[in-house]
Order: structure tokens, then sequence, then C-alpha cells
């Protein structure tokens, strides 16, 4: 064998031996980070666990929609905290879906009222345009959150 084969017998062996750890190294995979540290993966359980996190992103969405018009009326329905958290409580129960979430998603509408909790807070006085804007903003951060939950 002359010794311009040998190189080429050794360049394809390198090459090939490149090509293997290249296939079938592992890769790292870089989902991009939820907002606030906020996650709802691995939170909902069970077999229409997909369909009950699209449902709530859906119900978030239109949350956020309802409070943002809601506070472009001249008398807004809601004006307080106190009727916030009666919201809150009832999306989490799921009373807008036809299925109760808290009972059958107890893990993520725990995550998410823990959320809503540290992020606006827990006040029952006056609602403002700032706080509003801030539970809207919220609200579709946890939509953000379930649908990515589902990917």
């Amino acid at each position: 064998m002359s010794r311009d084969r040998i190189i080429v017998a050794f360049a394809l062996l390198a090459a090939a031996v490149l090509a293997a750890v290249v296939e079938w190294s592992p890769r790292h995979r870089h989902d991009p980070a939820p907002a606030a540290g906020l996650s709802l993966r691995g939170k909902w359980i069970g077999p229409r666990a997909a369909e009950d996190a699209a449902a709530f992103a859906g119900l978030c969405h239109g949350i956020a929609a309802a409070l943002e018009v809601d506070g472009s009326l001249p008398q807004p329905r809601i004006s307080n905290g106190v009727q916030i958290e009666d919201l809150k409580i009832a999306a989490s129960q799921g009373r807008f879906l036809p299925r109760r979430l808290t009972t059958e998603q107890p893990h993520a509408t725990a995550a998410a009222g823990k959320y809503l909790d540290d992020v606006v807070g827990t006040s029952g006085g006056p609602l403002d345009a700032t706080a509003r804007a801030k539970w809207a903003a919220a609200y579709r951060e946890l939509a953000a959150a379930a649908e990515e939950a589902v990917k």
C-alpha cells in the first residue's frame, strides 16, 4: 500500500469517527425560560391534561381581554380587588369550562394561583388602571405558560 492511500484511509476513518460523534452525541435543548419563573409544564395530569391546559389558556386570554375592555368602560363592572379575587377563584375552579379544574388539575391551578398572588398580590382594595393592567398581563402570562405546557 502506498503512503498516499494510507493517509487517505486514515483521513476517511477520522471523518467517519467525527461524523459518528456529532450524530450520536446528546443534544441540549434550549427551551425558552418562562416569564418570571412561571412554568406549568408537568403540572397538568391525566388523559385530558393537554385539553385542560389549552382550555385554561383560552380562559386566561379571555379574562385578560375582558379586564381590558371592562377598564375602558365609563363605569367598570370590576372595580376592586375583591371582585378580581372572585374572578380568580371562579377561573381556577373552571366554572367557565365544562370541567372543574381545581378537582381535575390541582397542581396547575395551585401554581397559577401562587403565580397570581406573587405577581399582582392579594389586595382587595380599589382597582386602578395600573393594577388592572398588571392583572391582564398576569393572565396573559398564565395563558402563555399553559400553551407552552401543551407543546
